[in-house]
């Protein structure tokens, strides 16, 4: 076998390693990663709010949460659900056009996001200290530079060239 078809099925044996062992990571006994990554987008956007603006003002439209997320609008709302329903977040109308509804956190989803991110922080902090800051900081780039190439060598394949 040739140098680079071994080099793709090792790159693949490896890649498929990380993606069991970061499925293993929880951040939270009640939270998957996609819920946590909701809160954390929704609490970045909240972050963003200054007290003149007032608390309603601090929430996202789930359409815009989708566009920030990059997911789709029925799967990010089935998720905002799941939330609303763990009490982790509420729906609340725009103060201005009682039309436009946004999400927020509440305090009980604040509450859990700072848990979850301690632990997930935690996880991942102990992981990248075995590697030692010189190979954490390649693996982040060399990751970035993987993403990027990937993304290039589908992208003709998605858009039927």
């Amino acid at each position: 076998m040739d140098k680079p078809k071994t080099e793709s099925v090792e790159l693949f044996r490896l890649m498929d390693r990380v993606r069991r062992a970061w499925l293993s990571v929880t951040p939270h006994e009640t939270l998957n990663k996609s819920q946590f990554a909701t809160l954390l987008a929704i609490f970045r956007k909240s972050g963003q709010c200054n007290e003149a603006e007032g608390e309603q003002n601090c929430s996202i439209t789930p359409s815009a949460l989708a566009e920030a997320m990059h997911q789709s609008r029925p799967a990010l709302s089935q998720r905002i659900h799941a939330l609303e329903e763990m009490g982790y977040v509420e729906r609340v109308s725009d103060p201005t056009d009682r039309r436009v509804v946004g999400v927020r956190l509440t305090k009980k989803g604040v509450q859990v996001l700072s848990r979850a991110k301690e632990r997930f922080d935690g996880i991942l902090f102990r992981a990248m200290e075995q590697l030692g800051p010189e190979n954490a900081e390649t693996l982040v780039t060399l990751l970035a530079e993987l993403a990027d190439a990937l993304e290039a060598a589908v992208e003709p394949q998605t858009t039927g060239e």
